[in-house]
């Protein structure tokens, strides 16, 4: 079964106090695409793929990326377009035509796990789509003009993450019917549901956290210090 990934890191990180985008920030000695990469890599399920740069990074990406083992063979490097949605449906249409299923990460999520991967893949196989998620802990507090009006019971809330995995013919459907509705979701799984098809959650883990913050990538240094001492 020809399973191919797709690592959107085309964004400029707006809300990352930093003028170097956030994917090509130093996460113990190399970029934090290239950890992402190296996770990615260690799921032989994943046949092949390709990571979705801003136009101008794609030859710094690609040269980058050259230099883990199996990338060339397994990978491209292709042009994202102004949104993450666009820039997923470009990789969608850069993928070879017998894929089977498709898993989408993000390419600034370091610490995710092969297991995650794996779980996300076979949910998929059985399901149609999955995404790794996590249970909600905090209490959610639902406010207007910074008046709170209700608590949200969260017993069924779970706070989403990436890999969201599905069939080919799932993720294209929908993100043909949201150009054509010109709708934009906030993920992956948005749009399949948009769409109508059913999505299961897997079991993430908190330590599988998006770099979107300064604060978050201290988080991540500390965490890869931790785990590979």
């Amino acid at each position: 079964m020809r399973t191919a990934a797709i690592i959107p890191v085309a964004g400029r990180g707006k809300r990352f106090a930093s003028d170097v985008p956030k994917q090509f920030l130093d996460l113990a000695g190399r970029p934090v695409i290239f950890r992402t990469l190296e996770q990615i890599l260690r799921v032989p399920q994943i046949n092949t793929g390709v990571v979705v740069s801003a136009p101008e990074d794609i030859d710094k990406m690609y040269a980058l990326l050259s230099e883990l083992p199996g990338f060339t063979q397994r990978f491209r490097v292709v042009a994202g377009g102004a949104a993450r949605q666009d820039s997923v449906y470009n990789g969608l249409q850069a993928l070879v035509p017998d894929t089977i299923l498709v898993v989408v990460h993000d390419g600034v999520r370091p610490m995710v796990t092969p297991e995650i991967i794996r779980h996300s893949i076979a949910a998929a196989v059985r399901d149609g789509g999955s995404v790794a998620a996590v249970p909600v802990k905090d209490t959610i507090k639902k406010a207007e003009d910074h008046k709170i009006i209700e608590t949200v019971p969260r017993d069924n809330l779970w706070q989403i993450q990436t890999p969201q995995t599905f069939r080919y013919e799932i993720l294209m459907d929908a993100h043909v019917r949201a150009q054509e509705a010109g709708f934009y979701g906030t993920d992956e799984a948005s749009l399949v549901e948009w769409s109508g098809y059913p999505v299961t959650i897997v079991e993430g883990s908190p330590a599988n956290i998006k770099i979107t913050t300064t604060e978050d990538l201290i988080f991540a240094r500390a965490l890869y210090k931790e785990q590979n001492h």
